[in-house]
């Protein structure tokens, strides 16, 4: 609803009045055992899938992270990105690199009331790499149906095919479902056996074992999650029982709600400006170098962009400075397609700075005339900032004869884009937080041909030497060797400008006062695990 208002074009305060009285029609129950500790986060993203096995950005992964509980999670206790033990107590792994062996958990219990067992681990992997979506391309170059075995109740191993040098990072976002829950509730589909492997009964509930099980999901405007209270890391008072996780675009609605007192917590993506509005007293805006990088992938598959010489002109036309400056205010500019915080990060990538007479030069060279280009550029109603860039980037290409039509839309749509070469628009707007904690996910995770048909890879990049140099990387166990191949990689993917680099931005939320334990490590989505709050009014 708020979208449609939104679309009808009411005024930001009205739509704030409207958003306001709704949210404190919420009912604050009192329980007799436990006392009810409600917590309102608003984002301006819809959750665009509650199965953890489809998520890929930010909205869907908070779910996730709430709902289920991963094998591995990063340590943020230590203010770390890199694996601890969580669903897995430890591991051992085989000297070639191919053998990782998991010690389970005793005592986790998913929300049906039923323990976690190497079964549910060997279901979820599978019912990852026979979907095929979300996150399965991290597992399916190594893993195949089969591979991965229940040794006993409590012990799981996994048989690669090949060493893959960040497997563990990506065990962070492999998230263990209830088998018998799952299978109780097929329907028919196109997976044989396991029919719909449960996706009809994933989009009204969970199959997790995580802090909060779901109580309803209105795709465009609400998920509500209430406290597990057998949830396997206990409770303690203060912490979150219930969250209103609200889908609310305008950013003025946004910073009103947060204002009024009516909401929580709000998300990344409002403009560095509403942010600097935000610091009031009363509320916090915590601010972090990130490990994220915004970037303008440009589709290499569609003219005139499979021509490298015009993704090479625009890289050079476009004015940086201004960007770094005035809209992505605090950020430092991107080196290519690690964020510079990332460890494997190649500073000597090519990188392009502004330079008018090099591009109209590189223009001259691609043989297409000044004036016959016309390129579609997409950004996000929610994110102002993104339209800023179109602008400016407008206003850039129009110096080297290049027309640019701006088309906006929501980001649900984005990755239906996605999806194919031929939807893809021939330049989008993109944040992208690290998804694992390894150099592979900004390199392999976004061009590597396998990866192609999500919102990570809209430049659909195909370079062989490339390819080669990240899959060599990924089976190499000798540390160094790794990072030398994917180094080189970025170097070759540099070269050939499947991106417009622009920033590695500063993260930014900003929540209320009494809002304690935020912890933010870089990953995508795990600063925003409620069972992390407490609540200190």
């Amino acid at each position: 609803m708020v979208s449609e208002v939104a679309r009808q074009r009411v005024p930001g305060t009205v739509v704030a009045a409207w958003v306001i009285l709704a949210l404190c029609a919420v009912p604050v129950s009192v329980s007799s055992q436990v006392r009810e500790v409600p917590f309102t986060h608003i984002e301006q993203q819809i959750v665009t899938a509650i199965d953890p096995q489809a998520a890929v950005d930010e909205s869907s992964l908070h779910s996730a992270i709430n709902l289920y509980d991963p094998l591995l999670y990063p340590d943020v206790e230590k203010g770390s990105m890199e694996p601890r033990a969580h669903l897995a107590e430890s591991w051992t792994i085989s000297p070639d690199g191919k053998t990782y062996t998991f010690k389970l958990r005793r005592g986790v219990k998913f929300h049906s009331g039923r323990e976690m067992s190497a079964e549910d681990v060997v279901f979820s992997m599978d019912r990852a790499l026979r979907l095929k979506r979300g996150f399965s391309w991290t597992w399916t170059p190594v893993l195949d149906v089969g591979r991965t075995k229940a040794v006993d109740r409590h012990t799981v191993r996994f048989e690669l095919k090949d060493a893959y040098a960040p497997f563990l990072g990506t065990l962070l976002v492999f998230f263990v479902m209830d088998k018998d829950l799952i299978m109780a509730n097929l329907r028919p589909g196109p997976h044989g056996e396991f029919g719909d492997y449960g996706a009809a009964m994933l989009e009204r509930t969970d199959a997790g074992s995580g802090p909060y099980r779901m109580e309803r999901w209105e795709r465009a405007t609400e998920m509500v999650m209430a406290r597990f209270d057998d949830y396997w890391r206990g409770w303690k008072p203060g912490q979150i029982t219930k969250v209103f996780y609200k889908t609310v675009m305008e950013e003025a609605t946004v910073k009103t709600l947060i204002m009024a007192g009516q909401a929580d917590m709000v998300n990344q993506w409002l403009s560095p400006i509403s942010f600097q509005e935000l610091k009031v007293p009363g509320i916090v805006v915590k601010e972090d170098p990130s490990v994220q990088l915004f970037h303008l992938p440009m589709n290499t598959k569609k003219a005139p962009l499979d021509n490298v010489k015009v993704r090479q002109a625009i890289s050079h036309v476009f004015n940086y400075d201004i960007a770094i400056q005035q809209i992505f205010i605090g950020a430092t500019k991107a080196k290519g397609p690690v964020p510079v915080r990332v460890p494997g990060w190649n500073p000597q990538v090519p990188t392009y700075g502004r330079n008018v007479a090099r591009a109209k030069q590189l223009m001259a060279e691609s043989g297409i005339r000044p004036g016959d280009i016309t390129l579609e550029y997409l950004w996000l109603p929610a994110i102002p900032m993104q339209r800023l860039i179109g602008l400016l980037l407008k206003s850039n290409l129009e110096e080297i004869g290049i027309k640019l039509d701006m088309i906006s839309e929501p980001w649900a749509r984005v990755v239906e884009r996605a999806v194919k070469v031929e939807t893809t628009p021939h330049l989008t707007a993109i944040f992208d937080t690290l998804k694992y904690p390894h150099v592979d996910s900004h390199t392999y995770g976004m061009y590597h041909p396998s990866c192609w048909g999500t919102f990570r890879c809209m430049s659909f990049y195909e370079n062989p030497t490339a390819t080669r140099l990240l899959e060599q990387a990924r089976r190499s166990v000798d540390t160094k060797e790794q990072m030398r191949l994917y180094m080189e990689a970025q170097v070759v993917i540099g070269r050939d400008a499947p991106s417009l680099y622009i920033a590695n931005p500063l993260h930014r939320i900003a929540f209320r006062d009494y809002v304690k334990g935020y912890r933010y490590v870089g990953l995508l989505g795990f600063d925003t695990a409620f069972y992390d709050f407490t609540i200190a009014r």
